[in-house]
């Protein structure tokens, strides 16, 4: 498979890589996170550098040309997302992006609120995981009996509880997976009618829960309905995750291929000592397998959403699951590796290192087990 970026890619990529070289070096991110423990709960979101990103079009490039976007679609999202890992930037790609403006574009009906979080007027986020088992889905949906919910003509009543949204404290809207007549739905709710409570999660991103108590939405309130919208949601939202941890391990090996080649012992670099090279291949080599089942997954999903017919849906949630296997697992391999042939400033939190270290440690925390990606990759070689 020819994994070349094609023209406009390369232009997107150039573009993203510029702007966040301006907005995310070390010293910028170390004084928003100081600025961030000092002002609140510790959470850091650089509203600055995305709205450099959404000013330079970088977001309505990966929507369809029927939304006024650029159709880089799912594969312009996941070089977008690999971008932003490789600087750990503090940005809503995979919350606003991802879990937002694509399945909105996708999906349909809420053209205004599509294009304000093009504009970056808004932001939106998906609330898929609940307390519990991560498949049960408990928050359940109603339609008013009487055609009216506090002024709402055919409007719905929505009730439960959805833990670690991403940038559940600040998006304006969030996608409400519900069950709905007996099926999974998903609703675009007010931020504002939702009870909210901010985290501080081991990668310092904005997380909160979020709790629904009877909160009446209008019947346009109905994004989609069927297992197959909340699953596509989710896979693209997991895919999206893989590919940030492919720029945080593909960076991460970078960093520590520069310290072995200058930091020296006896007069030599370390980097010429056999253990080190060694481990620092395998990291190379994680990191790279991580990057091509990534971008493998992306190519298939966003062949499907075209029209494609190269892979079935359960071909590609397999690869995604596959991708989602090693960004937990190599991906956790790599950086422990990359801080371990950084000797003792590896764990020095003032070193750019440990940034990547706990940013990939969030998102391998946010993914879940690897033994769990093999049950589900098992049982698809089993059918």
């Amino acid at each position: 498979m020819d994994f070349d970026l094609t023209e406009e890619q390369r232009a997107l990529i150039d573009l993203v890589d510029q702007i966040l070289a301006d907005h995310c070096g070390h010293e910028r991110l170390t004084g928003l996170e100081k600025e961030a423990r000092g002002s609140g709960i510790g959470s850091v979101h650089d509203a600055p550098a995305w709205r450099a990103l959404v000013d330079a079009g970088a977001v309505s490039a990966l929507l369809p040309e029927s939304a006024d976007g650029g159709d880089l679609g799912v594969l312009g999202l996941v070089l977008l997302a690999e971008a932003a890992g490789k600087r750990t930037a503090y940005l809503p790609v995979v919350a606003t992006v991802a879990l937002g403006a694509l399945p909105l574009a996708r999906f349909g009906g809420h053209d205004d609120l599509l294009a304000a979080v093009a504009a970056g007027e808004q932001l939106v986020t998906a609330a898929l995981e609940e307390p519990g088992e991560p498949t049960a889905l408990t928050t359940t949906a109603r339609s008013s009996g009487d055609g009216s919910v506090d002024g709402y003509a055919d409007g719905y009543v929505i009730d439960g509880a959805k833990t670690m949204v991403p940038y559940g404290d600040l998006a304006d809207s969030v996608l409400i997976p519900a069950e709905l007549d007996g099926e999974p739905a998903v609703f675009v709710v007010p931020r504002s009618s939702i009870e909210v409570t901010p985290l501080l999660v081991t990668g310092r991103q904005p997380y909160a829960d979020l709790e629904l108590e009877a909160v009446s939405v209008p019947g346009t309130a109905l994004l989609a309905r069927g297992a197959e919208a909340v699953d596509w949601i989710r896979d693209l939202g997991t895919l999206a995750l893989a590919a940030e941890a492919s720029g945080i391990c593909t960076e991460a090996v970078a960093i520590t291929a520069r310290y072995t080649s200058t930091r020296k012992q006896f007069g030599e670099p370390i980097a010429s000592l056999q253990a080190v090279s060694q481990r620092a291949a395998d990291a190379y080599i994680s990191a790279e397998v991580l990057r091509l089942t990534m971008l493998h997954a992306a190519w298939l999903m966003d062949d499907a959403a075209r029209g494609g017919e190269t892979a079935s849906s359960t071909e590609i949630s397999a690869d995604i699951a596959i991708a989602k296997f090693h960004a937990g697992d190599a991906g956790s391999r790599v950086l422990h590796a990359a801080q371990h042939l950084h000797g003792g400033i590896g764990v020095d939190t003032d070193y750019p290192l440990h940034r990547y270290f706990v940013r990939g440690k969030q998102v391998e925390q946010t993914l879940g087990t690897a033994t769990r990606q093999l049950l589900r990759i098992g049982a698809h070689l089993a059918e």
